[in-house]
This record gives structure tokens, sequence and C-alpha cells, in this order.
């Protein structure tokens, strides 16, 4: 992003060619920043996991016929990866509830989730995607995930490209929240952007699966919006601000989800 931003140049190419892995954080950030970047940025030299990945032609469920998007995911059955997919991001959309039931499921399946830890991980899931629909104003989201079965994690990264945490406060009255890490604090004490009784201690959601994820599962959270973070673990704890002045506009929200664990109940953390 820094080099990109410092170039003046209106043609840019990234090349891959040295590149022989990328995370789901990573890959959604890329993606997030360049679809809304005004250069003319291209890919090149991407290897076969990165093209299998589809960082350069993300999946569209909503755009073919649901049979379809169920044989695509079918091909990853056997994968430890979902490739990026970009949901529609509207309320109440029937289409968005079908392709995350068969995201979650494909998740399950693919490295054996047991039952406790699966409510949780769709939980989780949900909590994030619901928050995007909600709060960001944006056209679509976007999800992917990579497990690694001998370490015991799965990485899920979920983004959107909308107004932000810090647009989305702006637009309450007597906001006096000022700039993009006073606005992820205030997420992270749970304090909702929509002006409802009932919505105000549910926040963003974060509170509930950042102590499910980490106190349950001893995973990871992240989350990055605007020109600011936070990262949460049971040895972490802190928020930064990008370099440079550099920003998204858009939420990501990364998780690392151990999955191994039997003795987890996710009941136990619901509030």
């Amino acid at each position: 992003m820094s080099k990109i931003e410092t170039s003046g140049d209106e043609d840019v190419v990234i090349d891959f060619s040295k590149t022989r892995f990328i995370s789901p954080v990573f890959a959604l950030s890329l993606l997030v920043y360049v679809s809304q970047n005004d250069r003319n940025i291209r890919f090149v030299n991407m290897n076969e996991y990165m093209k299998a990945f589809h960082l350069d032609d993300v999946i569209m469920p909503d755009e073919v016929r649901r049979s379809e998007f169920i044989a695509i995911m079918e091909g990853y059955a056997k994968k430890t990866y979902i490739p990026i997919i970009s949901f529609p991001a509207q309320r109440n959309n029937d289409d968005k509830e079908e392709i995350l039931t068969v995201i979650e499921n494909l998740l399950i399946r693919q490295s054996n989730i047991s039952g406790n830890v699966a409510s949780g991980l769709k939980y989780m899931i949900s909590e994030t995607i619901d928050n995007i629909t909600e709060h960001s104003e944006s056209d679509r989201g976007f999800i992917c995930a990579q497990a690694y079965p001998k370490k015991g994690y799965l990485d899920i990264c979920i983004a959107d490209r909308g107004v932000t945490l810090l647009g989305s406060y702006s637009k309450l009255d007597g906001n006096e929240i000022e700039n993009d890490i006073e606005a992820i604090k205030a997420a992270n004490r749970g304090l909702s952007s929509k002006n409802l009784p009932d919505a105000e201690n549910r926040g963003y959601g974060i509170y509930t699966s950042k102590k499910m994820l980490i106190k349950g599962l001893g995973g990871q959270y992240m989350i990055m919006s605007g020109g600011a973070g936070y990262m949460k673990s049971r040895t972490i704890d802190g928020f930064f601000v990008l370099p440079g002045g550099l920003r998204w506009n858009g939420t990501i929200v990364a998780l690392r989800i151990p999955y191994q664990d039997p003795q987890f109940n996710y009941i136990n953390y619901i509030e």
C-alpha cells in the first residue's frame, strides 16, 4: 500500500513471482484496497494456488445458479481453503443466507470440526457478517479461509468496502468519536452505531465473538477499519494506527480459530 501510494504512477503492477502463499487477511486486505483505488492495478505471475484462491477473479455466487455455486464449492471439499467469495451485503437477503450456509458447512466438513466448535464457528461468522449488513452500507461483503491441519487452527477473514466504523458512528446524533482509533475502541466496548435501545449492548457483536474465540478456544482476533486496528489474544491486547496515513475504506475482521478442543461449549459464551 505504501509503495503504491508513494509511486505517483497511474498503472501499477504487483508481481507475485516470488510469492508461494498468501493468508486470508492479506488477500482480503489487498482486495479491499485495490477495489477502491483509482489507479489501474493488476497482478502478474500468480501461482496455481493464488489463482485457485481467486485473488483477481472473486466468486460471486448470486450471479450463478445455486446448483452451480454448490458444485463450485464441492470442488474445494478436499482442500484446506475456501477461495475469496463475494456475497451481497443487503439486509434480509435470502441469497446471502444461502451462500453463507454453504460456506459454513463446507468449512466444517473440510476440517471435520466437532459440534460445539462448529456451532461457535457459525456464530462468529454470522455475527461478523450481520455487522457488515447492518452497519457498513457496503454493496458487497467478502470471505475466505485457510485451515492449517497440522497446527489445528483455521484462519477466516471477512471484509467489506463500506463506510468504516468511524463513518458508521459519525451518523449518530451527538457523536463524539473523531477518528478511526476511537471508533475501534468504541466498537470493542460494545457501543452500537445503530441508534436503537436494543442494539446498544450488542454493538458490533465483537464482545461476545471475541470472548468465545479467545477465552473459549484460545484463538486470535483482529479488526482493521479505516486507518486503525486492534489485535487480541491471550497474550496480546493492543490498538494500532497504520503508518504514513494509510487507510482502507472498509472494515476487515480476521479470526484465527483453533478447532480441536473437545471441551469447548459455545453456550457458555452467549450473552
